[in-house]
């Protein structure tokens, strides 16, 4: 990193000094895919650097000359497309001689291949995988079936392959809790695949390891991620803005990570806004102005989020931003700030959680997005 480059990036991958220590679940994630037969749910609230560490921890796997790879099904539109995406990742990793078995691959599936030239120089033929118009409609268990064979695959060849499937939650669009006993039969079963299994569906994830009910029960190790630390994270921003020649006090990485926290990614996007003010201000940094500017970036979108909610909703939010810990459902606070019957109440923060705006954190219900939070207060203020 070179001297006055904002050291606190957001948007891409963290790695290498811009990725905040998770050792220990680095160390886990590992220690996973170096096992063969092994399987890890790894799940926590989104921006927490999930992905980031799923990255690292395969780097360093491959590193030591292990296969790994990492496949996102955040925006795999249908079970088939996310089948293309795995068998795409997995060819990539283990070799050329792969090509004739996926071609078998989609015979036996009665999918499609089709093998285009490469565009890009490596040699790779592009993949796109289909469903034969002959076959009857996708089974939920396609892609596990999948999954079956390529354990086969490398059973043959005497080779392991470690597995990151990232947002793997979505498979239970395409299949429903069909696809989860058909995962655990697949787990049980392979031991040439390792698999880390990673959502940011905190709560369905949660309900799919400890549900007893549910086919993961007990059938996985479980790694939730929660934040970093707020001292070590502080240590974290201070010698990053060392290293850049923009230093920040400890003070004021401790404001940031009080600010905005606990979402890793929040308190990253607030650290280089005050960093970009002590570079051009000169100081410590300020991180309310810094934290209102980035609000006012996003005022259109907020606007349209705040205009998308119902008169009920909009109270809930002033008074949660007004109030955080208020419960919203209490005699008081309903009183207080006009909120209705306990009923309407509960049915409009159950709203507010499913589209995200707002998340439950035990007992206490917060917003997602801190700088929203801000935004609501900075609006409420001019009122």
């Amino acid at each position: 990193m070179s001297r006055q480059e904002n050291p606190f990036q957001i948007g891409t991958l963290a790695e290498g000094a811009g990725f905040a220590d998770r050792a220990a679940e680095v160390a886990q994630l590992r220690r996973t895919w170096e096992t063969p037969g092994a399987k890890l749910v790894l799940y926590g609230n989104c921006r927490m650097g999930k992905t980031a560490a799923l990255h690292v921890a395969a780097a360093l796997s491959r590193r030591a000359r292990r296969r790994v790879v990492i496949v996102n099904l955040a925006t795999a539109v249908d079970g088939p497309d996310a089948v293309r995406r795995l068998v795409t990742a997995v060819r990539g990793a283990v070799g050329r001689t792969w090509k004739t078995i996926v071609q078998d691959l989609a015979a036996k599936l009665r999918l499609t291949v089709t093998l285009t030239p490469s565009a890009d120089g490596t040699g790779w033929p592009g993949l796109q995988l289909g469903i034969d118009p002959s076959a009857p409609a996708p089974r939920p268990g396609l892609f596990t079936d999948v999954l079956d064979a390529i354990e086969s695959e490398l059973a043959k060849r005497r080779l392991t392959l470690g597995l990151g499937l990232d947002e793997f939650q979505r498979l239970l669009a395409w299949g429903g809790e069909d696809v989860e006993w058909a995962l655990k039969a697949s787990l049980e079963r392979h031991r040439h695949l390792s698999y880390v299994l990673a959502g940011s569906s905190r709560s369905l994830i949660e309900e799919m390891v400890t549900g007893r009910h549910r086919a993961l029960w007990k059938a996985v190790d479980t790694l939730p991620l929660g934040p970093i630390p707020e001292a070590e994270f502080a240590a974290w921003i201070v010698a990053r803005s060392r290293a850049s020649g923009v230093p920040l006090s400890r003070t004021t990485a401790e404001a940031v990570v009080a600010m905005v926290g606990p979402r890793t990614r929040d308190i990253v996007q607030l650290a280089g806004a005050v960093w970009e003010n002590a570079r051009v201000r000169g100081g410590p940094g300020d991180p309310a102005r810094a934290c209102d500017a980035l609000v006012a970036t996003a005022d259109a979108l907020y606007l349209r989020l705040w205009e998308g909610g119902t008169d009920r909703e909009r109270r809930i939010l002033r008074a949660l931003a007004g109030e955080p810990g208020v419960e919203p459902t209490s005699t008081a606070a309903r009183e207080r700030y006009g909120l209705g019957a306990p009923s309407t109440v509960a049915k409009a923060l159950s709203a507010l959680v499913a589209r995200e705006v707002l998340a439950r954190e035990g007992p206490r219900y917060v917003f997602d997005d801190p700088f929203y939070r801000r935004w609501v207060q900075l609006s409420d203020a001019s009122a």
